[in-house]
């Protein structure tokens, strides 16, 4: 499995249907998961009230996708915003069960998300707030990665997306 992170807005579905143009590799949403087995769906707000009770939620999932389907690619965060809109890092035997073989971090300039979540969204988010948010991604992804043993490659905005898909392919 080859998990995909980033921020909201940062492209991670765009990205994860142009993998499986390019390879043919199914990509699966984290948060699509743990909606479907939770039989319940996040808020527009991207505020999430129970980030560690999800994770179970996200396991169960996984592991129902690894008994019928070979390798795939997961969509999801290393950080979250807890209710009180704060960033919170996703507990850390989350991804030591995972195990993810590579990880691709995708990051792009601030107010490029910003554009994104107020056309998507319709939401206004500040370049600060990304920036904090996109930084503690970041710093978590490669503390996971040099722990777990995963390759990493950090995708420096939309101009690197065809190295991030040769990576991906290397692995």
């Amino acid at each position: 499995m080859i998990f995909i992170s980033g921020v909201h807005g940062v492209g991670k579905s765009y990205f994860c249907d142009m993998v499986k143009h390019a390879i043919d590799l199914n990509a699966y949403s984290a948060s699509t998961l743990i909606s479907e087995k939770k039989r319940s769906g996040f808020s527009s707000d991207k505020l999430i009230p129970d980030i560690d009770d999800n994770q179970q939620y996200l396991l169960q999932a996984v592991d129902e996708l690894r008994a019928t389907e070979g390798n795939f690619i997961l969509d999801g965060h290393f950080c979250l915003l807890n209710a009180e809109g704060q960033v919170q890092r996703i507990v850390f035997d989350t991804f030591t069960t995972l195990k993810p073989e590579a990880i691709l971090l995708l990051t792009e300039e601030p107010e490029v998300i910003a554009d994104r979540r107020r056309s998507r969204d319709n939401r206004e988010v500040s370049t600060e707030s990304i920036k904090e948010f996109q930084d503690s991604e970041e710093a978590y992804a490669k503390e996971v990665a040099e722990a777990i043993g995963a390759k990493l490659f950090i995708s420096k905005g939309s101009s690197d997306l065809v190295k991030a898909i040769e990576f991906i392919k290397s692995c």
